[in-house]
């Protein structure tokens, strides 16, 4: 990605979208590399029901995974268990997939490691999730984060967190965001050549 989630925001912000930045418990925790990418929603809520079938929805959820796509999945705030893990990451790697954001707890992280698979959670917790939590539905709307997710709106993650760009704005975004990098960037040589924060910011106006 040669954008960043601090600049996505920015952007947004100015577009009258303030909200967009997912709770800040939202970290990488395996192979942390940059990921942009349209979404693909999950559904899960607590549920301490030992079922017959287990994981069905859930294993039906990783199967439908498109090419290019990040997998955002809401656990309805469950964080006792790892939802996700590494034989799911294989999957989803092997539909396509490019990275994963989990508002709840995922596990394996030496085997995500290994599979280079950016994944960004809110929780670490070993205990599985059968018992525990349930998947109810995926490519539909959900909330993650706090954030409204639809199905297709570009979701970008970094080192600084996880932001959503509403589909109907993400050309726009995308291309206003790369102009205020380059402003960044100008602003920056600025500085290294001595130039005041206070000149620096009269002549670009980014910060």
């Amino acid at each position: 990605m040669d954008l960043t989630v601090a600049a996505i925001s920015d952007v947004l912000d100015r577009m009258g979208h303030r909200d967009q930045v997912m709770h800040s418990r939202m970290r990488p925790v395996a192979a942390a590399a940059p990921i942009l990418g349209p979404a693909f929603t999950i559904q899960a809520v607590a549920r301490p029901v030992l079922a017959e079938s287990p994981y069905e929805k859930e294993l039906a959820a990783t199967d439908a995974i498109p090419d290019g796509a990040v997998v955002v999945f809401d656990t309805g705030g469950m964080t006792e268990a790892g939802i996700w893990g590494e034989l799911l990451t294989m999957r989803a790697q092997a539909r396509g997939g490019i990275g994963a954001d989990i508002d709840g707890g995922v596990r394996d992280l030496a085997g995500l490691e290994r599979l280079a698979f950016p994944t960004y959670a809110t929780a670490v917790h070993a205990a599985d999730s059968y018992g525990r939590a349930d998947v109810i539905g995926f490519d539909e709307p959900i909330v993650c984060g706090g954030v409204p997710v639809r199905p297709g709106d570009l979701v970008a993650a970094d080192l600084d967190g996880v932001v959503v760009i509403p589909a109907d704005l993400s050309e726009e975004c995308l291309r206003r965001a790369r102009e205020k990098l380059d402003l960044e960037r100008d602003a920056g040589s600025m500085l290294q050549d001595g130039a005041s924060a206070q000149e620096m910011y009269g002549r670009h106006g980014v910060l």
